[in-house]
């Protein structure tokens, strides 16, 4: 019995070098030290040539800024990273996105950097997602009662002669181009296509403050959707109606007419001159959106082609490029100093705000129900 078992066991290493031998031998590839630029040295020239701003759509100062907020989440462990080429630092990580979501290849850009191509794309999103969950960036829609009287404010002192006093936010929707998904990701492929545009995308929506940054912005629906029913498949709507008493919303005239919702008129309506009054002081305060559409577009160029990135990742990428829109025109509002001027004029040129509960002259508040009772035309039960 003891021989029988040697026997199989012999067989079995015999087999066993057999196989080994026969089997093609798989080694890892070994570690790739590039030579990755000294980042001060770098940044630096590119500030003293003016390019920094150009390739990072930012200057250095708010670079740093903005580094200093993200840091904390990109960096890695140092010994780890000795053994697979070194480390990668947050400069590189956050300059590599920067790039990249300005419209600069991976192919330029890993050359520059020093990275190979699976490491570019992993710190891209590592950074993407560092954005998204920075506290600092948040994109906020006014809610309490301070941050909708100075929305509010904001509006007042770009409308002619203040003629808008209660406006806290415009919205509009924007297509967000895509790569045509695949069946298997999203079911119905032709959802995502856009007639209008003719392309395929998601509907996207967004509020604006009267600084064309955003308050707001989420992927609603496919880009077939229109955007009356895609703001009812996000959290706009409810965020809209929740607004004080007195207090609206500004959209185009593809968005139904509510409580706080305010869309200007669209077709035969506009022949009427008091409805073409109401367009004209509307539109000065919704081209806003417009305008933050386009600035952002322009700079940062991955929106100018049609995103390669899966939905579960394209959706991250939008928040990052709101966000890192919202703080390129903080920076530069902090740098001009027109933020603050805008407010002082517009409180010296009297009140632009209005209060969230109408009060009467002894300050005690209004009961609306008890002062109108039904609808009559020209006005809204508002």
């Amino acid at each position: 019995m003891s021989l029988s078992l040697q026997g199989l066991l012999l067989h079995s290493l015999l087999l066993v070098a057999v196989i080994r031998q026969v089997r093609k031998k798989v080694t890892r590839e070994a570690s790739y030290f590039q030579q990755r630029p000294d980042w001060n040295q770098f940044s630096s020239s590119h500030a003293q040539r003016g390019t920094f701003k150009a390739r990072l759509r930012m200057s250095k100062v708010s670079f740093d800024k903005l580094l200093s907020f993200l840091r904390v989440d990109l960096c890695v462990n140092e010994e780890q990273a000795f053994f697979r080429g070194g480390s990668i630092v947050p400069e590189i990580c956050l300059h590599c996105t920067l790039r990249w979501l300005a419209g600069g290849s991976h192919l330029d850009i890993t050359d520059v950097a020093g990275v190979s191509k699976p490491s570019f794309y992993r710190v891209v999103w590592k950074t993407v997602i560092a954005i998204c969950n920075c506290q600092e960036l948040d994109i906020v829609f006014p809610q309490t009662k301070e941050e909708v009287n100075t929305a509010i404010e904001g509006f007042a002192s770009i409308s002619h002669q203040q003629a808008v006093i209660n406006c806290t936010a415009v919205i509009d929707g924007f297509l967000f181009g895509i790569k045509t998904p695949t069946k298997k990701t999203v079911g119905n492929v032709r959802s995502f296509f856009s007639g209008h545009c003719q392309c395929c995308g998601a509907n996207i929506q967004a509020g604006v403050d009267h600084h064309c940054r955003f308050t707001y912005l989420a992927f609603a629906a496919p880009g077939v959707t229109q955007d009356r029913s895609a703001i009812n498949q996000c959290s706009l709507a409810k965020l809209v109606d929740k607004l004080p008493p007195g207090v609206c919303a500004i959209g185009d005239a593809a968005y139904d007419p509510m409580e706080h919702m305010v869309p200007v008129f669209y077709g035969a309506d506009r022949r009427n001159p008091a409805h073409n009054n109401f367009n004209f002081y509307a539109s000065q305060l919704r081209i806003r959106v417009e305008m933050a559409f386009g600035m952002m577009t322009k700079k940062w160029g991955a929106l100018q082609r049609p995103c390669t990135a899966s939905l579960k990742n394209a959706s991250p990428m939008m928040q990052a490029i709101a966000r890192l829109h919202n703080c390129v025109v903080t920076e530069r509002l902090m740098e001009t100093g027109a933020a603050q001027e805008e407010v002082r004029e517009t409180r010296r040129g009297g009140s632009s705000c209005l209060r969230s509960v109408p009060e009467d002259e002894d300050g005690n508040p209004i009961r609306l129900d008890a002062l109108v009772t039904g609808t009559f035309e020209g006005h809204s039960e508002l």
